[in-house]
């Protein structure tokens, strides 16, 4: 059996907390999945989660389980363009990535310039009174990548 001890600061009873207070049984695999997913410092598709987890939960359970911390808000599910999704750990920032097209390395940046592009949005749009949320990932080519 897993036990998660401290990781940056954060200890088993903050991560049952965190369980309990988005309504979800703190099992030892979710506690294990939120652990992996704090421990990640880039969006990781499902394989990867099952694969470290595998003695808790399989790939399935794994799926649903990111899908619900996502629908919860405590995950947040990334489109990087490889055909399947990727999950981190929803940190409360307005941060997005920048992927290579090349070698797929993946950086954080922050901000986006949000509220002027959602008022553009809208103005722009004769369908839509609100919008809800967003996502934004640029792919391009690394420093590296770009040189070869």
């Amino acid at each position: 059996m897993l036990t998660i001890s401290r990781y940056d600061g954060t200890d088993r009873k903050e991560l049952q907390k965190l369980l309990r207070d988005n309504n979800f049984r703190s099992t030892e695999g979710r506690l294990a999945l939120l652990a992996e997913l704090k421990r990640s410092h880039k969006p990781l598709p499902v394989e990867t989660f099952a694969h470290k987890l595998r003695s808790h939960l399989d790939e399935a359970n794994v799926y649903r389980a990111l899908e619900a911390f996502a629908h919860a808000g405590i995950a947040r599910r990334v489109d990087l363009q490889h055909g399947h999704a990727h999950y981190e750990l929803a940190h409360g920032d307005d941060h997005h990535h920048i992927v290579c097209t090349s070698c797929d390395k993946v950086e954080d940046f922050i901000g986006c310039e949000y509220e002027k592009l959602v008022n553009k949005a809208l103005k722009q749009s004769s369908g839509f009174a609100k919008v809800t949320d967003h996502s934004l990932e640029l792919f391009g080519l690394c420093n590296s990548c770009a040189k070869a």
